[in-house]
Order: C-alpha cells, then structure tokens, then sequence
C-alpha cells in the first residue's frame, strides 16, 4: 500500500488559494486554514489525499461541493470553490467559521432552556427546509453537525453542516455507494433505517426531533450500547413524555417523532411554526437566548473551527449499509477523535481502505480505543432482545481548565450488524458463527 500523502504547508491550490495551518487530519483528507491571495480573505479548505482512496470517495467529494454550492442560507454552511489540481489533489473551499458545535455547547452545559432549544430550532429547521425544497434530504441531523457561528460582532448564528451522505432529488443520485444506505443509527429515522429510496425532508424532521428531545433532556433517547440496539429502539421504543419537557413543546415533539413520515408535520417549516406557538417567544426573546449559548472560552474569545461538509466530534457513528438480497448489513467504522482550542469541522475522511465501504468513526477517546475489536453479529431488530428501559445520557461536560485535543484515527476495526428486515424481504438463514463468547458469534475484525 502507498504511504498516505503529505500536502506540505504553503502550498498554493488553483493558483490563488494558500494553505496557512493544518487544523484536522483524518484517514483521507486535512481541513486547512487558508488565505485566499486575490482577496486576502481566510477560508476553510479541505483536502483528500492524493493516494489511499478510490474513485467512490473523488466521486462523493465532487459530488458533495455540487450540492453544496446551490444551498444559499444564512443557516448552512457556505462552499464557495472545488479545486482540481493535476496531482490528483482534491480540495474543497468553504467560509472559515468561528464557535463550536451544539454537542460541545451541551457538554458543557448540560440540557438547554426551552426558549435556548426553540432558539437553535428556528433557523436550524428553516435551513432543513430551504434543502428539503430543493429536493435534499440531509440523512445526517444531529448535534455534532450543527455549528454556533460567533459573527465579528459577537452574534450567535447556528449553522447547518454536513452534507457529506446527502440524499440528491435525482433518482440514484444519493452520495453513496450504490445499495447501501448511511447515517448515525440513534437519530435515524424509521425510513432510512428501512432503506427506502423515497426519502423526504420528513426524514430529517424524525432526526431534529430526536436532537430537540436531546437538547431538552441531555438524554439520547434512542442510543443503547450497540448499533443494532439502537437501530431496534428507533423502530420499535415509543417515546414517553418526559417531566422536564413542557406539554405543549412535547406535542409538537412527539408528533415529528411518529414513526410513520405521514403522521408527521408536513414541513419543517410547520415544525418551527409548532415550536414558536409552544412557548409563546418573541423574536427578540429568541435571539437574546442565542446569545447565552455563545461558546464560553477562558480568553472571551471563540474558538476557531474550520468547518466543511462532515464534523469530527466526540461521537460519530456513521453507518452504511449494502442492501442486496445477500448482504443486509450495517457496517459501523470506529475512528478516534479528542477536540481541540483549533477544531476541524468536516473531513469527508474515511478510513484508508478504499474498497471498502465508506464510513467514518465514532469518536473517542484516544487512550480508550482498543487495539483490536472484533466483529460482532447479532440478530436484526426485530430478533433482537427488548430495549433498554432508558437511554444513555450525553457524555458529561469537561472538568473546567481542562484542555480536549482531538485526532482523527486513520484506520479501526469494524462492526457489523444486520440491517432490519424491508417489507417483502425474505428472511435469510442465519449464518453459522465460527467461533462463540458469551453467547455472540465472532469472527476476526479488520
């Protein structure tokens, strides 16, 4: 295998745009500070590396600064170039954000307000329908990938990010590998879980209701220890009313969480409406709570991130899952990540194996990522044993003068599930493990 590719430092991309800092790293690209030398402006680039990838990866990441570049909304990140240079290297320019995402903001704060939640949801679901009237579903909704902005003039704006496994309205147009389907298993939706081709924007709606029940509670209501226990719980755990959430929030929360798209809202437009009537806010009321989720650093200043169209966070289980009739599995890729005063948001950087499927990991801590990690098969959701009565918690929030560093791993084993039976599947044989412990079939991981 080649040896993985080094942009050097002050390396000029399409004739104008310098690469200044290397802020991320990952098994397939670096997010770069850059300085645009026509204009002197600061921007974001991200870079894949010229060797250790496939054709699959150029094609999404082509893809993916298409789609990107017809989004215009204030609340979505903004891509302003694709360079193509003749060595192969591929690199992606976007506006240089400062701020930190809304996991981090609930982390360090714990579950938010009800006006602090409707807050963010306001301009996060106007963004989601401003795509959805596109014909883009985004498939990836959650914490990690909504960004608080900290404008020069110390405005709070959230952001959008993420579009790396977005579903286009073209038919077989979804940046994925053909018959497979991806996503973060405790906030996908019923649907995509499913595979369905038909997604629509209320796909998304199920993911930002389970992100709002998130911010409301510090709870994830449908993560358990293992993918295929969340994937389970999504389809089959009713969610109950929780005290903390008020009554009339929890109507329009439960709703976007039916687990039928047509017992939804119909947009997200119609959400956000939902939400606003709950608590009664005032526009004024609801940018004043923005302000209060200003990341809080030691200095008084914001951190500087450097977005793009995947976030690297301390969680990040990406799964894709083949759909054949022969290989109905979800392959779930662990990474390492630990953040940082300087933190690269987005990296469409998956392992280095280019011919495998395409994921990135989940993120943790360094010092706790084993060095190897079998495989595990365990029986679809609807064989799986019940639920969990009650959900993990969100990871709790730094010790205070405590400094987070986060890495990206190049490389981690990975764990394979099989996918929920889709209605009309026939049920396949289970297969014969090669080896038991503990009850669970294993074979070797990579």
């Amino acid at each position: 295998m080649l040896a993985r590719s080094e942009i050097p430092p002050d390396t000029l991309l399409g004739g104008k745009i310098r690469l200044i800092k290397r802020i991320g790293r990952g098994g397939m690209g670096d997010v770069w500070v850059a300085r645009n030398e026509a204009t002197q402006a600061e921007v974001a680039v991200k870079t894949l590396h010229r060797f250790e990838r496939s054709p699959v990866h150029d094609e999404r990441f082509r893809r993916e600064a298409r789609l990107s570049a017809t989004i215009s909304h204030r609340n979505v990140v903004r891509v302003f170039d694709l360079v193509d240079e003749a060595d192969g290297t591929l690199g992606l320019v976007m506006e240089l954000l400062r701020g930190s995402t809304l996991e981090d903001a609930m982390r360090e704060r714990g579950a938010l307000s009800a006006l602090q939640a409707v807050a963010v949801a306001v301009p996060v679901l106007s963004a989601m329908h401003h795509v959805h009237q596109k014909g883009i579903v985004h498939r990836d909704v959650k914490p990690a990938n909504v960004f608080f902005a900290v404008e020069p003039d110390g405005h709070v704006i959230p952001k959008l990010l993420d579009f790396g496994i977005a579903k286009l309205p073209a038919a077989g147009s979804a940046l994925t590998m053909d018959g497979s389907v991806l996503g973060t298993p405790h906030y996908m939706s019923p649907e995509q879980i499913r595979g369905q081709e038909d997604l629509d924007g209320r796909s998304d709606m199920f993911a930002f209701a389970v992100l709002l029940y998130e911010m409301l509670t510090g709870v994830r209501v449908f993560q358990r220890d293992a993918a295929a226990a969340s994937l389970a719980a999504v389809l089959e755990h009713e969610v109950d009313p929780d005290p903390r959430i008020e009554p009339r929030l929890w109507l329009a929360i439960s709703r976007a969480l039916a687990k039928r798209p047509y017992e939804r809202f119909a947009t997200c437009a119609e959400l956000a409406e939902a939400l606003r009537r709950a608590i009664d806010a005032t526009d004024e009321l609801l940018a004043q709570s923005l302000q209060e989720l200003r990341p809080q650093t030691e200095a008084g200043t914001s951190r500087s991130t450097s977005p793009s169209s995947l976030a690297i966070s301390s969680e990040r289980p990406v799964v894709e899952a083949p759909r054949g009739n022969k290989a109905k599995t979800l392959a779930i890729a662990g990474g390492a990540a630990l953040g940082a005063a300087v933190i690269a948001i987005g990296l469409t950087l998956g392992p280095s194996r280019p011919p495998d499927p395409v994921t990135t990991g989940a993120s943790v801590p360094v010092s706790t990522v084993p060095a190897v990690e079998p495989a595990i098969s365990v029986p679809p959701p609807s064989e799986a044993p019940a639920p969990a009565p009650s959900a993990e918690p969100a990871p709790p929030a730094a010790e205070p003068g405590s400094t987070a560093v986060r890495a990206v791993a190049t490389a981690r084993p990975t764990t394979t599930v099989k996918r929920p039976p889709a209605p009309g599947d026939k049920k396949p044989p289970k297969p014969r493990p090669t080896a038991t412990a503990g009850g669970v079939a294993t074979t070797p991981g990579f």
